[in-house]
Formats: C-alpha cells, sequence, structure tokens
C-alpha cells in the first residue's frame, strides 16, 4: 500500500476533502445558541456594509455577542 494513497483518494473525492478541512462553527459548539431579534431591516443593511467595510472582518454574530456583554458589564 503507498503511503500515498489517502493523499490521492481525497483528490478522487474532493467533497471528503472539504469536510476533512472544514472547521467547527457556532452551530455545532454547545456554548453557543440560535437566537432571533427583530430589528429594522436599514439598520441591519448598514451593519452588514459596515461590517463588510471594517478592517477587522468582524461578523454579525460576533458584534452583537460584543454589544451585549458590554451591556451586561454596563448593568
Amino acid at each position: 500500500m503507498s503511503k500515498f494513497k489517502a493523499i490521492f483518494e481525497e483528490l478522487d473525492n474532493p467533497s471528503a476533502t472539504a469536510k476533512s478541512l472544514k472547521t467547527k462553527g457556532k452551530r455545532s459548539d454547545p456554548e453557543y445558541e440560535q437566537v432571533s431579534a427583530y430589528i429594522r431591516k436599514e439598520t441591519y443593511k448598514n451593519v452588514k456594509i459596515a461590517l463588510l467595510q471594517s478592517a477587522n472582518h468582524q461578523n454579525f454574530s460576533d458584534l452583537v455577542e460584543e454589544l451585549l456583554a458590554q451591556w451586561l458589564n454596563s448593568q
């Protein structure tokens, strides 16, 4: 058996390669819970634009988490 057999098999099956390289997300992390909130469409659109333009590439979930934690600390 060639020591490169597994590499060649992964190259023949790109979906398996993508799955093996994929990191776990928040959805499968038990420390996170999906929540829902109603915000104005215009606010959400402007936040998405600002996040895309920001240098730190923060995502919406991380922003909400950060803002809620700051709010809790101020109470």
